[in-house]
């Protein structure tokens, strides 16, 4: 098989020009470089997690990319895109003449970004198999570039936001959201709570930093994007499946917290347990984690 013939059978734009993953180059089970495993699920069993996750988050995220700049036509990267649902987003918002391209180092992510965006009868995104902080896609080649809960699984967060600013045009738009795990909690407090723990005692098991969003407004400016706007929001959420998100979540995770002796899996089964219960009562607030958006553009080339 060409080169050629692969991409048009991966439904790859040949306008943009973009290089892909063959399967001889699957990469490790990591959102990017510097080898730590994602912890949560992946593929399939993770749809239904980060469709509500989505619907959480989404509405904000809509709503800042508008601010931000966004608009029909643009060529869009969406970094870490998972299972598709933030590229469908773009996709949506960018229209037909406009192109998205959704990276993901899982392969199993890609298949059901794939799955889903082709459910929806769009027809400007591809997706491409990749490292985040290291994509190989060409210079200057974006009009926005984005990605949602991404840095804060990345050893080296700063290295994808070089890479984001790399592959952006002069001129062009950066937003990157992520959240602070550390700040999810109900109202009054119950088991619940425990999530910010045991993400925080996570964390540095892994080099990861599960509350980078504190540090995401000087991360970006430091990138190479002077000016930089900000929002923090956190949701409330009073019913629906949306308020088992932080439950779902645990439970991905488990066997990593379990694996660096963080608690052992009776105690795991108790704590989610414990969740369970006051998810089911409909006095309890649920706040999922505190969600910080930065955006901003690239300076544009200068003439003498």
């Amino acid at each position: 098989m060409t080169m050629h013939e692969y991409m048009v059978r991966e439904g790859i734009d040949l306008s943009l020009g973009l290089p892909f993953s063959m399967g001889s180059s699957q990469r490790p089970a990591h959102s990017g470089s510097g080898g730590a495993e994602y912890v949560l699920a992946t593929g399939t069993a993770a749809v239904h997690r980060l469709f509500i996750l989505h619907s959480i988050y989404s509405p904000a995220g809509r709503r800042v990319l508008e601010q931000a700049g966004i608009r029909p036509g643009m060529r869009i990267a969406d970094f870490g895109c998972g299972v598709g649902l933030t590229t469908r987003m773009l996709s949506e918002m960018t229209g037909r003449h406009g192109r998205v391209v959704g990276i993901d180092v899982h392969a199993d992510q890609l298949e059901e970004a794939r799955r889903i965006c082709g459910n929806t009868g769009l027809s400007n995104a591809s997706f491409l198999h990749a490292d985040a902080c290291d994509t190989k896609l060409p210079d200057d080649t974006f009009d926005l570039v984005y990605c949602r809960f991404l840095l804060l699984h990345l050893p080296n967060p700063q290295d994808c936001l070089r890479e984001m600013r790399r592959v952006l045009k002069p001129g062009g738009i950066l937003v990157v959201e992520d959240g602070d795990l550390a700040t999810a909690e109900s109202m009054p407090a119950t088991a619940i709570n425990d999530f910010a723990a045991m993400f925080s005692r996570l964390g540095p098991t892994r080099g990861l930093n599960y509350s980078l969003s504190k540090n995401l407004f000087h991360m970006v400016k430091a990138t190479g994007f002077p000016r930089v706007d900000m929002e923090i929001h956190q949701p409330a959420i009073i019913r629906g499946d949306a308020r088992f998100f932080i439950k779902w979540s645990v439970a991905e995770a488990g066997p990593a917290l379990v694996n660096a002796g963080i608690l052992t899996r009776e105690e795991l089964d108790r704590m989610l347990a414990d969740m369970q219960v006051a998810l089911e009562d409909p006095d309890i607030l649920i706040l999922p984690p505190k969600m910080s958006i930065a955006w901003g553009r690239k300076p544009a080339l200068t003439t003498s």
